[in-house]
């Protein structure tokens, strides 16, 4: 009995040195994958510095994109409240300031950065959503850029990024795709801004760029938890109830028409409250545009 027991410790104890050796094996190359990106084909973007372009510019990045939700209202950068075993890092400062990218990012570093996923450095970046700003064209992509070189300084040092144990095993399995590796890097900048009107075909632009389809799904009917941001509820269950008004009253108010308070922190509305008419109208033609599809969410 005792040679018997002593066998099943052994292989007992086998089976873990195996699993914990194959799960640090995973969790090495899943973060060698994070630290490397590849030779990616840049568009040589034309920065303008007119007022007008500047404009638009700080209006996708504070109101479209939400920059300052990551990167802070002065895009001096902000920590995420991440667990170490996934990953410690910030959203980075921005800013011309020390401890900021922005004194040594050129306009290809940013388009490499904001529209592929990938760092100065060569990093594959892991939360920012790339996938989505993929499809920014290069108008915006340079007005962008122009606004984020005209940011005032803000002197704002942070730690670098260290992906944990669980991080890396996540990213080694493809359990969590980096934008990086999903983002069909040739087809960037094929993209034109579509006319700015409240049209199905704007709207959808809006939608893109504004990440809706990270947490609401691919089709807006919602999606379950998982992993990555946080599961959002289906938009197109409300295609035939809302109206045009009651939408944009929802975005600028944070209060559905049934009463509920929006999640400022989940759902950014603050900012996309500053939204014209017409970019949330052009949203909600959208939306009503998919109204066929079943909400993932019932």
């Amino acid at each position: 009995m005792r040679k018997v027991l002593k066998w099943a410790g052994i292989t007992l104890g086998s089976l873990v040195v195996i699993a914990v050796l194959v799960v640090l094996g995973v969790s090495f190359r899943g973060k060698s994958k994070a630290a490397t990106g590849s030779d990616i084909p840049v568009a040589t973007l034309t920065i303008p510095t007119d007022s007008v372009t500047v404009a638009r510019g700080m209006h996708i990045a504070r109101t479209i994109t939400a920059c300052s939700g990551c990167h802070g209202e002065r895009l001096e950068g902000t920590p995420f409240g991440t667990p170490a075993i996934l990953v410690s890092m910030s959203a980075p400062n921005l800013t011309r300031g020390r401890g900021g990218i922005g004194a040594t990012y050129t306009p290809q570093d940013w388009d490499r950065a904001i529209r592929h996923g990938v760092a100065k450095d060569g990093r594959r970046l892991v939360i920012m959503p790339s996938e989505a700003y993929n499809r920014m064209s290069d108008a915006d992509c340079s007005a962008l850029v122009a606004y984020l070189a005209s940011v005032p300084p803000v002197d704002s040092t942070l730690p670098p990024r260290r992906i944990g144990l669980l991080g890396g095993t996540l990213i080694g399995l493809g359990a969590f795709p980096l934008a990086a590796d999903v983002i069909h890097h040739d087809a960037v900048g094929a993209e034109t801004t579509p006319a700015e009107a409240s049209t199905k075909e704007y709207g959808a632009y809006v939608v893109t760029l504004a990440s809706c389809k990270n947490c609401h799904g691919e089709s807006l009917a919602g999606q379950k938890g998982g992993n990555g941001p946080p599961p959002g509820p289906s938009l197109v269950a409300h295609a035939n109830t809302w109206t045009a008004e009651s939408f944009r009253k929802t975005v600028r108010t944070g209060i559905t028409p049934e009463g509920r308070s929006l999640n400022a922190a989940q759902m950014p509305w603050p900012n996309y409250a500053n939204m014209t008419d017409v970019e949330l109208d052009a949203v909600w033609a959208y939306v009503r545009s998919l109204s066929a599809i079943k909400p993932a969410t019932d």
